[in-house]
């Protein structure tokens, strides 16, 4: 508070010296301190934020064990194909992520650590090959034991695997489901993994809308991006594609699919697809 007086004493002292040059006939003196008065409103919000930030205790990234890369080279094949360096980079990305992201798992007070090592992988491996990694102001991560229905509730018959937020009260929360997000890792070329697919969505979200048009793509990249999109959703419902069958839902299913097709086998993306190929390799190789 000791910080903020002197702005505090400068409000003071220049709202009462606008009625007293008033009285004096001194108007455009008084103009000038009412303008005065609001910059400095302006200039001690901004001084008041930069503080603010300055003095916010920052979560101290997680530090994987040696127990955690071990645990990682056995069970995300993505990491463990990864050399040295890129091994490095990918446990400080899931630090940071395990320190940035609360992970809930549902009817455990304290989610397993394997469990929290898949989410973050599957972050790590869906935003793989960008420059920057904020998950769309991801704060929370909700894995259920089972699959659940529309409504978020637990269902044994359940088909919803995961789910992504767009606006309301859980627009920055994610919800998995448990078995769906380990069964992703256990085939690393099946082009199937619900982490890396909803991941993806926030990827896709980063703009501001979900809508399966990457935000990097300038206007014309956007038309031919989305002119190759539907051209390829038509060879899927003709069955004349390799891409898997519900990416021909709408747009933003078809990038979600693609990005896990494009990270789990992009050999084969690149045989059978080469422009979505290129597409994904242009979207992807912008640094680590």
């Amino acid at each position: 508070m000791k910080r903020f007086l002197p702005w505090v004493l400068l409000f003071l002292v220049l709202l009462a010296a606008i009625p007293v040059f008033l009285k004096m006939d001194g108007v455009g003196f008084a103009k000038f301190l009412g303008v005065l008065v609001v910059v400095s409103i302006v200039v001690a919000l901004w001084f008041w934020r930069v503080q603010t930030r300055k003095l916010s205790p920052r979560n101290e990234r997680v530090k994987l064990n040696v127990n955690d890369k071990y645990w990682m080279n056995e069970n995300i094949p993505f990491y463990a194909t990864l050399s040295k360096a890129s091994k490095q980079i990918f446990e400080d990305r899931a630090g940071i992520f395990l320190a940035d992201v609360t992970i809930r798992e549902v009817g455990k007070e304290v989610p397993e650590k394997e469990t929290c090592l898949y989410v973050a992988s599957s972050a790590i491996i869906a935003f793989w090959g960008l420059p920057y990694w904020n998950y769309a102001d991801l704060r929370e991560v909700l894995v259920y034991p089972t699959n659940f229905d529309e409504n978020n509730q637990l269902d044994t018959l359940g088909v919803v695997q995961g789910k992504v937020y767009h606006g309301g009260l859980m627009n920055n929360t994610m919800i998995l489901s448990l078995p769906a997000l380990i069964a992703g890792f256990q085939i690393g070329n099946d082009k199937k993994n619900v982490g890396v697919h909803e991941f993806a969505h926030l990827l896709d979200k980063s703009d501001g809308s979900i809508d399966g048009v990457p935000s990097i793509l300038g206007m014309e990249d956007r038309k031919s991006w989305i002119a190759l999109v539907e051209s390829e959703i038509e060879q899927i419902r003709k069955g004349k594609s390799t891409v898997p069958d519900y990416a021909a839902t709408n747009h933003s299913e078809f990038f979600a699919v693609l990005v896990e097709y494009y990270k789990e086998c992009p050999k084969l993306l690149k045989i059978k697809h080469p422009e979505l190929f290129e597409a994904m390799n242009k979207l992807f190789s912008t640094g680590h």
